[in-house]
């Protein structure tokens, strides 16, 4: 007599594993869509970063033909960071001056500073603007499991219409998401252009299908996440039609919660006393902030 545990097809277990996390996540009874899973991580994610909570972190970074080592910290004024390292290799003594004197001037120069901050804050925009259109913007089905959390596969959903150029671009993604399921929080976003998106019918620009869209997350704390990957690979024309080419790759890691308040004096005194001594802690954040 055979066993038909051992004969289960692939589409078998995939409906198994599915089935197990449906009646995991059982709210009052009935087991949560898709869709309705996405619903909640969205609505957790945005919760989260409305506390506008400060991190201090490690970066790591791909500058052209190098990658490049940063220890960053967040403060109430933007961001504000320290190079430790080129390829892996500590900077010797003048570059160290060179980046001494960066530091130094960035205190110094409103307008460096507020280019600076312009752009972490658009990073930080795109990644809300994607959580927002998540749910809209596409279909979801489950598509099993890796580890611990459940992968939904997703696709545009035809019935959305993007009302901006960014939106448009999102809405053209397709791929999977990695979702923790005891948080309902996003662990992992991989998606790509599956057409080309045009500005103005082509003649203001366009970004190229094949592109690829990367955003990893991490648990830093009791609900709080942070970004711990952004891999973006695209290609296109724009305005002019001067060739644009967005490859940014960016890890962080080390996350550790800093004062809310922070300034950049405290912040500069802070990357100086941990360069010389990495032991030194970090001023905590406040409760609740």
């Amino acid at each position: 007599m055979h066993s038909n545990s051992m004969n289960l097809s692939r589409p078998a277990i995939l409906c198994v594993l599915v089935l197990c996390f449906a009646a995991a996540a059982q709210d009052q009874g009935s087991p949560l869509s898709a869709a309705e899973l996405v619903h909640e991580v969205a609505a957790n994610e945005l919760v989260d970063r409305a506390q506008q909570r400060k991190w201090m972190y490690l970066v790591d970074k791909r500058e052209g033909n190098q990658t490049v080592t940063e220890e960053q910290v967040e403060t109430k004024d933007g961001p504000f960071y320290r190079l430790l390292a080129i390829d892996g290799v500590p900077l010797d003594p003048d570059r160290r001056q060179k980046d001494d004197a960066r530091m130094e001037s960035l205190l110094h120069d409103p307008s460096q500073l507020l280019k600076l901050k312009r752009a972490h804050d658009e990073d930080e925009q795109k990644l809300e603007t994607l959580i927002h259109l998540m749910p809209d913007a596409f279909l979801y089905d489950y598509d099993g499991v890796e580890g611990n959390l459940v992968r939904l596969k997703f696709f545009p959903n035809g019935g959305y219409h993007p009302p901006t150029y960014e939106a448009r671009v999102v809405h053209s993604l397709a791929g999977t998401i990695l979702i923790d399921t005891q948080q309902r929080r996003l662990a992992k976003f991989s998606g790509r252009l599956i057409n080309r998106v045009e500005f103005g019918y082509g003649f203001l620009g366009r970004i190229d299908d094949g592109g690829t869209i990367e955003i990893g997350r991490v648990p830093v704390g009791p609900s709080q996440w942070k970004t711990a990957l952004i891999n973006i690979q695209l290609s296109g024309r724009l305005v002019f039609f001067k060739t644009i080419s967005k490859q940014e790759c960016e890890t962080r890691s080390d996350f550790r919660a800093v004062s809310a308040d922070l300034s950049l004096s405290q912040a500069s005194q802070l990357l100086h006393a941990r360069l010389v001594d990495p032991l030194v802690p970090v001023v905590a954040s406040s409760p609740g902030r």
